[in-house]
């Protein structure tokens, strides 16, 4: 199983917002799971954060945004289909 960081874009009522979430995939590479809270930047020290800003900025300029509900329904048909 991969994962990266990916741009998911949520629906909350009359609001939306954009979040960095990681996202996993299967052996096929198709998306499987992604954290349930956008994802924290921790770390030990200050090279640590950066690098995992650096990584998140890496992935999140390649990929596009994705959506959510989209996420749900796609992975919701796999796993009841």
């Amino acid at each position: 199983m991969s994962w990266n960081y990916r741009i998911i874009r949520h629906d909350a009522g009359n609001e939306q917002y954009l979040a960095i979430h990681e996202v996993f995939y299967s052996e096929k590479g198709e998306i499987e799971s992604w954290t349930s809270e956008p994802i924290d930047i921790i770390g030990e020290n200050r090279q640590e954060i950066i690098g995992t800003i650096e990584n998140m900025l890496k992935d999140c300029k390649k990929q596009p945004v994705l959506s959510e509900a989209k996420l749900i329904e796609s992975t919701s048909s796999k796993n009841h289909g």
